[in-house]
């Protein structure tokens, strides 16, 4: 099959089948997925497993040692008066479970719908392509469960293998350049961009232009640069952050 086919669906396909060639037959899974819409399963997946991984991580970790942790390698550790840190330390533990579970409550869905409309606007007015936000919050979910599947457990994984929760959870799993350097030798906006290059970001990317290039009836490799050239801005802005922070 080429990469351009749009062959009809199999009526037979359902969740499971459409999940599976995510992984193995991609193009054959977002055919059917554009044709037949629907995002409610694989987000009520997505954000369970972020629920699950946030249930874990909370509890195993110290949030006073993660927190000191983040403000020291932010540089905002020495910043604080010494007599204010410890107060401070702990009224925001205290709160730290409320913003873990708000992060996967609000700011997850919250997160996935601006991806897909982004996504659906970049797709419809820069590639005229007919895109209904169904379609795109479809191909979103699915990608995005897709990965939560193998990120997850190998994140936890690690966290276990290491036996320190006090870890970023967003540096934990190392598939980008960061394995090749040293954060204490490095400027923090080469660290930023390191990190930003991922083979599982890749990885997403690459299943979000396939299911979109099927949404516009385009190749994967002409609809990748819909995906990329947002991604690379959203780089951009953190190595600027990373800059100025």
């Amino acid at each position: 099959m080429s990469d351009n086919a749009t062959a009809a669906p199999d009526p037979e396909r359902g969740f499971v089948q459409n999940l599976i060639d995510v992984f193995v037959s991609p193009r054959e899974a977002f055919v059917a997925l554009v044709a037949r819409p629907g995002f409610w399963l694989p987000l009520a997946l997505h954000l369970a497993i972020a629920g699950v991984f946030t249930a874990v991580w909370l509890h195993k970790v110290d949030p006073a040692e993660f927190l000191k942790n983040q403000m020291i390698e932010t540089g905002q550790w020495d910043k604080i008066p010494a007599e204010s840190r410890s107060g401070m330390l702990e009224m925001q533990s205290r709160m730290f479970p409320i913003f873990g579970w708000v992060g996967v409550l609000v700011g997850a869905p919250v997160a996935l719908l601006v991806i897909a409309a982004a996504l659906m606007f970049v797709y419809r007015f820069f590639y005229a392509g007919e895109v209904r936000f169904k379609q795109s919050m479809t191909i979103v979910t699915y990608v995005l469960l897709a990965f939560g599947l193998v990120t997850t457990p190998l994140t936890l994984l690690v966290y276990s293998l290491k036996d320190d929760w006090n870890l970023n959870p967003q540096e934990v799993l190392q598939a980008n350049l960061t394995l090749l350097l040293d954060r204490n030798e490095v400027a923090k906006p080469l660290w930023a961009l390191a990190g930003s290059l991922d083979l599982f970001v890749f990885w997403a990317i690459w299943l979000l232009a396939t299911g979109f290039g099927v949404a516009v009836k385009r190749s994967t490799g002409s609809a990748v640069w819909g995906v990329v050239i947002p991604w690379a801005l959203f780089v951009l802005i953190k190595v600027g952050l990373a800059l100025v922070f």
